[in-house]
This record gives C-alpha cells, structure tokens and sequence, in this order.
C-alpha cells in the first residue's frame, strides 16, 4: 500500500500544478468565462468516457497494467498542454488529461481488493488523503510557476512540472505488487458476463446502485461550480491572482487530507458512511452560502474550511457505500460507472458555473450550487431510510 499512496500522492501534485494559472491561461489565450470553464470541465468529460473502460479493463487485466499505462499517457498530456498556444490544442490536451487519468478508481478497487469490508472507508479515506497531500504541494508550487498575476500567467512551467511528476509516478508503480493476480482475475471471469454499455445498464438497474450514481452526479455537479469558478469569483471580489489562488487551494488540499486520511476512518465506524453523507453535504451548502454574505477573504476561508471538509466526507463516505454495493468479480466496473457519472457531473458543472457567472451575478454559482446540494441531502436521507429497512428485513427485497 505505501508504494500505491506514494504514487497516488505524485499523481495528486501533478494535476494541482496547473489549477492556479489554468483559468486566467485560457482567457489570456482567447476564451471568455464560459469557453474557459467549459476546457476546464473537458478533464471530467475525458474521466466520464473513460472511467468504465479502465475499471472494467483492470478487472480483466489487473490493476497494475492499468496504472502504468493511464501515467504513461499523463506524461504525454501535459507535454502537450505546455506548449498549448490556442484553445484547440488546450482542449484536446485537457481531455487527453481526463481519459489518461484512469488511475483513481483503479486505485480504489486496489484498495477495495486489499482490504476487509469493515476497513473499507478508512481505506478510501486513504486514498483520497494521498491525493490531497499531492494536492497540499502541487497548487502552491503550480501558483508559484505559474506566474504573478491573472494578466501574466502561463501554463508551460507548471505543465513541464506536471510531466516530470508523472514520469516519477510512472517509475514508481513499476515497483506496486499486482492485487488481482491472474489466477484470481481467471477464477473470476466468467466470458458471458456482459461488457460495455450492457456492463454500465447491469449497473444502472440495480435500484440502490443507481440512485447512489445519480446522487454521485448531483453533487459532483454542484461541486464543480464553485471549484471551477473559484479563481474567477476570487479575482472580482478580493482582486487575487496565481499565487494567491495556490496558497489557497494548499489550505485546501490540508482540509480534505486531513478529512479524508484521518476523519473518515474515525467517524465511519461510529456514525456509518451514510449518515457521513449527509453531515457532509450540510456543512458544504452552510460554506457556499457563509462566503457569499462575507466581506473579506479571512471570513472566506472559514467557507473554505467547511466546503472542503464537508466535501471531502460526503464524498469518501459516498464512495465506500457504492463498494459496499459491488460483489468481487464487479468492483472495479461498479466504481468505473460510479466515477464515470461524478465525472460527468464535473463536467456539466464548469460550463454552468461560467454561464451563471457571466449572464447572472458573480455570486449566482455559489447560490446554485447550494441549492443542487440541499437537493442531494433529501435524496440520501431518504435512501438512507431505505437501505436501514431493507437490512432490517433482508428477505424482504432482493439488494438494490
């Protein structure tokens, strides 16, 4: 497990390096706030498409495989990105991003694969402090590189950085041990079970599943307005730049870290991963609408504190329940179609964001995003009603 986290944490470094200037780059180049925020989402639109593919593929062919070659393909895509002088080539090389960017659900039926069912959140929780302890260092060194201010930023040393990271990442899963032998992988192939599409749809009509998948979308959704529109929002009310924006994504990255290296594990077994859910999205709506009434940015970062937090819960805890869902043979397409819906959420969530910053009012995502959040939280306390019903009687219904 360490060499998995520790490549992971790389992975994590490599995709902050370029959030700060990223933004502020693709006006510089051309793009107004909705084109802009629309490449930005074309990360997420490539996960979309490609997260079944690579848990499906990691099932067959093992997880290790599937590691090496999404962080072979990273190194290729931020080469391009660094000497991306248009929106065209911007576009294509944040997609080539999100498709080669694979190794997240991977890592997760990884961990799924290495760990007991009573352990599983803690697991996931590890998983997703490793990215943010990459995430911690890599915006703060990104803003650094990625020059001064909004008029003056740059991609290339930030995209250069990133390249190198993943080549380092590369050569450390190199020495990760497979968890799914291929004894285990042909033991657990069956040739008739469907693949593809028919996969995804075996997923979808499974009524727990499927509900937990579009809850998955609503909030990764709304997350991606505030996430996205944040160097944006950040700029018009307190006149902050790359550097700024670094040092805060960092204290960022702590608060998600912490929350998901070291909370979730703790809470999980006392509460239970949907009650965490909920605690979760309450405290990320209670901190879109605190930095929309504050004043300064000291006062925003208490939001900060408890968007980030309140994200980083629900969205652990969310993912342990969907394992939970997943028999062995299926965990890593479950997680794939899981990952493959947040993702897509991610991706509608920019381009709205832009749109109701630039047709509305600059406070207009964070009010949005409050409100599809709060939707989520009426949806998961009433599966969460469900799901305690149908453990209390089993033979009742057949699982979700």
């Amino acid at each position: 497990m360490p060499i998995l986290l520790l490549t992971i944490m790389l992975s994590g470094m490599g995709f902050g390096l370029v959030l700060p200037a990223f933004l502020f780059y693709a006006q510089n180049v051309g793009g107004s706030v909705i084109i802009a925020t629309t490449i930005v989402g074309c990360y997420s639109l490539g996960q979309f498409i490609a997260n079944p593919i690579w848990g499906r593929m990691s099932d067959r062919h093992g997880r290790k495989p599937m590691l090496l070659l999404s962080m072979g393909g990273m190194v290729v895509a931020y080469l391009v990105m660094a000497f991306a002088e248009n929106l065209w080539v911007l576009g294509i090389a944040r997609l080539m991003t999100g498709l080669m960017g694979g190794n997240i659900p991977v890592a997760m039926a990884y961990i799924a694969d290495i760990t007991p069912v009573e352990k599983r959140a803690q697991g996931m929780g590890l998983v997703g402090g490793a990215i943010s302890i990459g995430f911690i260092v890599g915006p703060a060194v990104g803003g650094l590189l990625g020059g001064a201010d909004a008029d003056t930023a740059t991609l290339l040393w930030p995209s250069l950085a990133a390249a190198g990271l993943s080549a380092v990442t590369l050569i450390a899963t190199c020495f990760l041990k497979e968890s799914l032998p291929a004894e285990k992988r042909a033991a657990l192939y069956d040739a008739n079970r469907p693949t593809g599409w028919a996969a995804t749809k075996t997923v979808l009509q499974r009524s727990i599943l499927a509900r937990l998948i579009v809850i998955g979308f609503l909030a990764y959704f709304a997350m991606g307005f505030f996430e996205t529109i944040m160097p944006l929002w950040t700029q018009a009310r307190f006149d902050w730049g790359p550097v700024d924006l670094g040092f805060c994504f960092m204290y960022l990255g702590v608060i998600v870290g912490f929350t998901q290296a070291y909370l979730v594990g703790k809470l999980a077994p006392l509460y239970g991963e949907a009650k965490l859910v909920l605690f979760g999205v309450g405290a990320y709506v209670f901190g879109l609408l605190w930095m929309t009434q504050v004043p300064n940015w000291q006062l925003m970062l208490v939001g900060i504190t408890f968007t980030a937090a309140g994200g980083a819960l629900a969205t652990t805890s969310m993912t342990s329940l969907v394992s939970r869902q997943a028999d062995e043979h299926e965990r890593g397409l479950v997680l794939g179609v899981y990952n493959s819906g947040a993702w897509m959420g991610r991706f509608l969530g920019p381009p709205m964001s832009g749109l109701l910053f630039q047709t509305i009012a600059v406070q207009a995502p964070l009010y949005g995003a409050a409100i599809i959040m709060a939707v989520c939280f009426i949806a998961v306390a009433a599966l969460r009603k469900r799901m305690r019903r149908e453990a209390a009687n089993p033979l009742a219904s057949k699982r979700g």
